[in-house]
């Protein structure tokens, strides 16, 4: 069984992709979701469970914490004993990680969690409030079997949290990566679509547009660059609640007229598009975004978020800033702006990097962990 209260972005997307690969290797799946935060594009691939394989339940909860979980733990309950009980009960984010923890008393046998982000890492929090959501995270951890932390970054944080060591493990997020080919030809119709010219140079933004992924950081590192290359190109994919915000940000800028937004689009489709993706995020667990970028051969410029470390390899295709401003962002990505050849070394860098990430390594993997747990509990 899959958990998640966040069905949209990288969560959702995760959590689908699981439901639509495992019937094939011999699991029989249920998906227990909200349709409180979805996303057009969960909700439609979601429909569509029954040509996977997969079942569906619907345990409709808030993001934030409150006394109406009780009720959520108990739903999902009756959903897991419906379901004839589950040999792992997976909770993804921290809601459905919690709900999956809390009701998993006498119908799972094992419980994993993947945090996709420890909420207790968001720099809004005040410090109190960082410590609690600390404890908390430390006190569900003892409820769980596996902790699984999709990058490097994740798993250290997770220690950080004193989550005992036996019960932590890595498994990164995986992607379908492209042939060369397909790549190249989405390139080409992605820029046909943006009305980009085939030799502009474009830096791109892809993303919810949440307080987590800072995109005006992203519209303020747009005017910075554009200051130093008029004849630069932009696009902006995404859409959410700092979409006034952003508005904002463009206008002041002076550049609502100047930078392609695309409020529905998909990252695989627009990515190949850009040459220099920033990822401005305050805190990430492995976002799909940079993989997707790897995929398309893209320079990234990113924060020091989960995943970055994974992804940037040796500085060749691309640069992790260690101050979350647009002048450092700006200033990493000039490099990969001025010269051809450092472009071409990152395309061929974030192409041969993104195998490392294919998506049936992330199955293969998780699939062992989930056969080898029921076979230890049984």
């Amino acid at each position: 069984m899959l958990v998640c209260e966040a069905a949209g972005g990288g969560v959702g997307k995760h959590v689908l992709d699981l439901a639509e690969h495992l019937p094939p290797l011999g699991f029989d799946v249920l998906v227990v979701h909200s349709m409180r935060r979805a996303e057009p594009e969960f909700a439609a691939r979601l429909s569509r469970h029954a040509e996977h394989g997969y079942r569906v339940a619907r345990v409709d909860v808030g993001r934030a914490p409150s006394p109406h979980d009780v009720v959520g733990a108990l739903r999902l309950h009756r959903a897991v004993r419906g379901f004839g009980g589950a040999d792992v009960l997976h909770g993804h984010s921290a809601k459905g990680g919690a709900l999956a923890r809390l009701a998993r008393w006498g119908c799972a046998r094992r419980v994993f969690y993947t945090p996709h982000a420890f909420y207790a890492q968001a720099p809004a929090l005040s410090p109190a409030a960082r410590r609690l959501y600390g404890l908390a995270e430390y006190g569900l951890s003892l409820a769980t079997d596996r902790v699984i932390a999709t990058s490097r970054d994740e798993l250290a944080l997770a220690r950080s949290l004193g989550i005992p060591e036996r019960k932590l493990t890595v498994v990164e997020n995986g992607i379908d990566v492209r042939r060369d080919a397909a790549v190249a030809q989405a390139r080409s119709l992605a820029r046909r679509a943006l009305q980009v010219d085939p030799g502009a140079l474009v830096v791109g933004f892809v993303g919810r547009l949440v307080a987590q992924k800072a995109p005006v950081l992203a519209v303020e590192t747009f005017r910075s660059l554009r200051l130093a290359y008029p004849s630069l190109e932009f696009v902006l994919a995404g859409d959410g609640p700092e979409a006034p915000a952003v508005s904002r940000a463009l206008e002041r800028a002076g550049l609502h007229e100047r930078v392609h937004w695309l409020r529905r689009s998909s990252g695989r489709d627009v990515l190949p598009a850009i040459d220099v993706l920033l990822v401005t995020s305050r805190y990430e667990g492995f976002p799909y975004v940079m993989l997707e970028a790897l995929d398309a051969g893209c320079a990234i410029v990113t924060t020091p978020v989960g995943g970055a470390s994974d992804c940037i390899v040796d500085g060749r295709n691309g640069e992790i800033v260690s101050a979350a401003t647009a002048d450092a962002l700006a200033g990493a990505a000039r490099p990969f702006i001025e010269r051809d050849d450092l472009r071409a070394t990152a395309r061929t860098v974030s192409r041969a990097t993104a195998r490392r990430f294919e998506i049936g390594r992330m199955l293969d993997r998780l699939a062992t962990l989930y056969r080898s747990d029921s076979r230890d509990a049984a």
